[in-house]
């Protein structure tokens, strides 16, 4: 069985999600290459694959159970992996250079991450995919309740509306065709729930229960072909934003007039983050 606890499914390591993305990881929390993503962890590790409200108890045994380690660490072992930034001149000069990681590299070296996240195309690319969801995540949750982030939720939420090309190229890993089919539609819908996650980690940081328990409406859909669970993903988009503009005008947020008139930028009041 798959480990979930190690570092291809941390939100640190956006341009990898299990088997898929990158060949080679990188951890935004230790500005570190990940080469052994899928044997290592740290006691910072977050869930992809889980809302963080949900994985909550699990963070925290995973955090007790690793509190004596020192950063990036082999899962089984504690041993410590080598802390390895990102070099241009590395990648290029060894022809190893992987433009998700790179991506990666220079969102983290990016002062105003806000203006990337707000102006983040739509993408059938499966592996943006996964970058988009893992980066607003990790943003609204460290900008915290202060901050309303609905606009960057709209746009996410429109984004589910896009389907999602998912080739044999975008896994990091050897897989025959047969293999590909076998584990190709519940990738699909994966890469889509994780987009949701974003979602219900914002309605819980602004305390709307619409907004976090929005998977309830997909029902038996999850269960079902890939096709008929997108048709009810796209369902419920104009439900999703609904509830984003509904809860975001009972706090008074909602385009305010002073954000037109003096934000040239997508977003009011923006943050910082890493």
């Amino acid at each position: 069985m798959r480990n979930l606890y190690v570092c291809d499914n941390c939100l640190w390591n956006p341009a990898q999600y299990q088997d898929i993305g990158a060949s080679i990881g990188f951890c935004l929390r230790y500005n570190s290459l990940l080469k052994n993503a899928s044997h290592t962890t740290c006691r910072f590790f977050q869930r992809k694959d889980l809302p963080s409200f949900v994985a909550e108890d699990g963070h925290q045994e995973h955090a007790k159970t690793f509190a004596e380690s020192h950063g990036i660490v082999y899962y089984s072992t504690t041993v410590a992996e080598q802390v390895t930034p990102y070099s241009h001149r590395h990648m290029w000069l060894t022809h190893t250079f992987d433009p998700y990681l790179h991506e990666v590299a220079m969102y983290h070296q990016m002062e105003k991450k806000w203006i990337y996240l707000e102006t983040f195309p739509a993408s059938r690319n499966p592996i943006k995919s996964i970058m988009y969801s893992s980066f607003v995540r990790r943003y609204i949750a460290q900008s915290g309740a202060q901050h309303d982030h609905y606009r960057m939720m709209l746009c996410l939420s429109s984004d589910l509306n896009e389907t999602i090309e998912l080739q044999l190229r975008d896994f990091r890993i050897e897989l025959s065709s047969g293999e590909f089919e076998a584990v190709h539609e519940t990738y699909l819908k994966d890469i889509v729930l994780l987009k949701l996650y974003a979602l219900q980690e914002y309605g819980n940081i602004v305390h709307d229960d619409e907004l976090m328990w929005v998977s309830d409406e997909l029902g038996g859909a999850l269960t079902s072909s890939w096709r008929e669970f997108f048709a009810s993903v796209r369902q419920c988009v104009p439900l999703i934003q609904s509830a984003i503009i509904a809860s975001a005008t009972q706090r008074k947020t909602f385009f305010p007039v002073s954000s037109e008139q003096n934000s040239q930028g997508m977003m009011a009041n923006p943050v910082l983050v890493s």
